[in-house]
């Protein structure tokens, strides 16, 4: 059973969609990841509910580096805390606390009942919060993962195979079409425009064969009489 050529060439235009669907959210991913954080800026991934419905699990945020002096209740901060200042969250300003001839900050969750248990000095803030992409930090992690760059690979190249394996089906639905009776219907006789205006080989029309059969006869005439005299 074939499939017609149309439903095909439907099938390989929605692959095409995909394929080229998944080039630009692959580049989205790069330029956000990779590109973003050469401007100064530090892109992060949002991986907890602490801080819904503002900011929803898997978004990324761009953030924005800020002057300690800057810093205003209402803005939502990334910043260190915990051993080393490994951990990093984004939380909400609640209070801007002058200590010791520093600034520190109190911030909150807004899913969060508490406060933060301690206020935080802004040495340890990175910045503040200037754009959020919903979802977009689940494609960030897919591709900071060596088995999310695999997958990628891998689908693309599906993607790929598809799109060429479809393009054979509708060339040969293509070639193997019956032809239609506009096609069967008798093409009508031309000559070279070079070799008609030339007087060479091809279909001339009727009138100049009979012009032709006239001279003929005319030279046999003259020669005879030639020959008489």
């Amino acid at each position: 059973m074939r499939l017609p050529p149309r439903l095909i060439a439907t099938f390989r235009r929605i692959v095409d969609s995909l394929l080229i669907f998944l080039i630009l959210v692959v580049l989205f991913g790069m330029i956000l990841g990779r590109l973003v954080p050469l401007t100064g800026r530090t892109t992060l991934i949002i991986g907890g509910g602490s801080m819904e419905p503002a900011l929803q699990l898997g978004t990324a945020v761009v953030v924005d580096p800020v002057p300690p002096t800057d810093i205003r209740v209402g803005d939502i901060v990334s910043l260190r805390s915990g051993a080393d200042l490994q951990s990093i969250f984004t939380h909400r300003v609640t209070r801007v606390v002058p200590r010791d001839g520093t600034i520190w900050v109190e911030t909150k969750g807004d899913a969060n009942k508490d406060v933060d248990p301690s206020i935080t000095s802004t040495a340890n803030v990175i910045g503040r919060v200037s754009t959020t992409i919903p979802y977009a930090g689940f494609l960030l992690a897919l591709l900071s993962a060596p088995t999310g760059i695999v997958f990628v690979l891998c689908l693309a190249i599906v993607l790929l195979l598809l799109v060429w394996l479809l393009e054979s089906f509708e060339v040969d639905a293509i070639a193997g079409r019956a032809p239609t009776p506009a096609d069967q219907r008798p093409k009508p006789a031309t000559t070279p425009v070079g070799l008609a205006a030339a007087g060479g080989i091809g279909p001339s029309p009727p009138r100049d064969a009979s012009n032709l059969a006239a001279r003929s006869r005319h030279l046999r005439r003259s020669r005879r009489a030639a020959m008489d005299q």
